[in-house]
């Protein structure tokens, strides 16, 4: 197996060396060398990030590199996406996140919505549901919400008397993992993704608000959760539904952390000034991405603050990732000056809309159009590159633009495990899920979201028309 991941490797790596030189070299009718050089780079990352004989957040580093020595982008331009807005966001967000995360006051929050409910599977289940959606709005990036929350409740699973693979542990796993992905649409600091896209809505010319984000996303969200809970409720009907003794044991775990200290104080405390500051951002005018940078401050302020710069920069800002989107933000731009974009939206997405004349058809295109571009691996690119040819079918079909980039963004397909980064791979690894689990689980996330978006386009967005949301 080894050897054969080990070929493929190394397999992609020529594959995409070669396609570099061969598109570049062919003879493609009215394309401007600009546009056919970044195609070529851009074809040869897909298939570097499809056979990853180098790490994903390299080959995103490669593109604007590339690109500025072949002459394709001036230096400027190839490296813009580390310049603007929507890296120092994600810069913030993930700083925040991680502040959050190395004091401990995130695991203290789930354990007290946990202990809140009876002792029993049901009033559990809700309190899992419940808390993820709760952290969405608390805890910056999805995977690091699942991640905790995984920490917290697969211990959880043993007071029922039941092992590991059960219904009941099943259940709870998917809880947390497959509405980890949920929770990452409802808000603009919910996980990468969503903050690429804020960005390239914001290139294009169509600002977003972090709590005009959360007022359209809220309603369809909670949907899906409430749908989600009847339909793995369902799936995985429970061996046990008492725990043995009550919430004791969960109780003990929460008491063990004893009071709160001084750090946890000041992180919340913190971190409640930036949720009202981003929610009050319509009020204030000042940005998202300054308020986290301001909010980050706050935690590395010396004497004030809950860790120093040299950890802060260690420990809580994931660089890899911050990279890989500074790369994909410069290639937005590239893709804009170059025409690449539009060259892209209309020999690829606009087909795909061509039935798009109305909301209900704009729709199903859009679920259609993310099903088979996420199931390639490529969402998060897709984001980049899209964004202009799914606004120009939104107005086309008479939606709102941003509206329109929102409900592409989430109709994800949870049916591909392959595509269920990072939360597929943290459910198999807890233990308790297998790979058909997550699939008849996602078969319904994956049918979920253009039906929730459907009926909210008929009872919520007009209703955020009205109060001039959308």
């Amino acid at each position: 197996m080894e050897k054969k991941t080990a070929g493929i490797k190394i397999l992609g790596a020529v594959a995409a060396v070669a396609a570099f030189f061969i598109i570049r070299a062919l003879p493609i009718g009215g394309m401007d060398e600009a546009v056919k050089g970044l195609l070529a780079i851009l074809v040869s990352a897909v298939i570097l990030w499809i056979t990853t004989p180098v790490p994903v957040y390299f080959t995103g580093f490669l593109i604007p590199i590339v690109a500025w020595i072949s002459g394709t982008a001036g230096f400027s331009m190839a490296f813009s996406g580390f310049s603007g807005s929507t890296f120092w966001f994600l810069f913030a967000a993930l700083g925040i996140a991680g502040c959050v995360r190395e004091s401990g006051v995130a695991r203290r929050v789930a354990l007290f919505i946990i202990t809140r409910g009876k002792p029993g599977y049901r009033h559990l289940l809700i309190l899992i549901f419940l808390a993820m959606f709760i952290l969405g709005y608390i805890l910056p990036l999805a995977a690091a919400r699942a991640a905790l929350m995984l920490a917290i409740v697969v211990p959880l699973i043993a007071l029922f008397g039941v092992p590991p693979r059960s219904n009941v542990g099943k259940s709870m796993v998917l809880a947390v993992t497959m509405l980890g992905a949920a929770s990452g649409w409802q808000v603009l600091t919910g996980g990468m993704p969503a903050m690429v896209l804020w960005g390239s809505l914001g290139q294009a010319g169509y600002y977003v608000s972090w709590i005009g984000w959360a007022m359209v996303m809220v309603v369809p969200t909670a949907l899906v959760f409430i749908a989600m809970f009847f339909v793995i409720t369902r799936l995985f009907k429970p061996e046990a539904t008492a725990i043995s003794g009550g919430f004791e044991r969960v109780e003990q775990e929460m008491h063990a952390l004893g009071p709160m200290n001084r750090i946890e104080k000041r992180t919340l405390i913190y971190l409640a000034l930036i949720v009202v500051a981003w929610l009050a951002e319509p009020w204030h005018k000042v940005g998202v991405e300054a308020v986290g940078i301001v909010g980050v401050l706050l935690y590395i302020l010396p004497g004030a603050g809950i860790m120093d710069f040299e950890t802060f920069i260690k420990k809580a800002v994931p660089w890899p990732l911050l990279i890989f989107v500074g790369s994909l933000m410069s290639l937005v731009a590239m893709a804009a000056g170059t025409g690449l974009g539009d060259y892209i939206g209309e020999q690829l997405v606009a087909p795909v809309y061509s039935f798009a004349g109305n909301p209900l058809t704009f729709i199903l295109a859009t679920w259609l159009l993310n099903t088979v571009v996420a199931g390639s691996m490529l969402l998060v690119p897709s984001l980049v590159l899209f964004v202009p040819a799914i606004i120009a079918a939104a107005i086309g079909a008479g939606v709102d633009p941003v509206l329109g980039a929102l409900i592409y963004l989430s109709c994800f397909p949870q049916v591909l495990f392959w595509a269920g980064v990072p939360f597929f791979p943290l459910a198999l690894g807890s233990g308790v899920v297998e790979p058909r689990d997550w699939i008849r689980a996602g078969f319904f996330y994956w049918l979920l979201w253009p039906v929730v978006h459907i009926i909210c386009f008929y009872t919520w967005y007009p209703l955020l028309e009205i109060i001039g949301i959308l």
